[in-house]
């Protein structure tokens, strides 16, 4: 189940949890494009065909520099249509939090259960 385009463990494990539940199994690092249908930003995990993504903050995001380029990286995402849920370390102490979310947030992007 591992795959190269995984950029860290955090993002490996949720994408394991959603790929063992009754969720569609994600995709990794999904391109978002602009109105021009330029790549203006990519996606740790998601779902393209329901435009939600899951991002998993590191650390490293609290950086003065990261934190910025957050930002505007959020700010395309939704400009772009799509649902961005995030996840920190807190979140990984179990499969029940990730799950629940994305399933809500799936739901809402009109996915139903037994949709691929």
């Amino acid at each position: 189940m591992l795959d190269p385009r995984a950029q860290s463990r955090p993002e490996s494990l949720t994408r394991y949890w959603l790929g063992t539940s009754d969720l569609p199994a994600p995709e990794l690092q999904l391109p978002v494009t602009d109105r021009r249908g330029r790549v203006v930003a990519h996606g740790d995990l998601g779902y393209s065909r329901w435009k939600v993504l899951l991002e998993y903050e590191g650390r490293q995001h609290a950086e003065a520099g990261q934190f910025d380029r957050d930002i505007d990286r959020y700010s395309l995402m939704a400009a772009g249509g799509w649902l961005v849920l995030r996840f920190a370390r807190r979140h990984l102490t179990g499969p029940w939090t990730v799950v629940n979310r994305t399933r809500g947030a799936l739901l809402s992007q009109g996915w139903r259960p037994g949709q691929g």
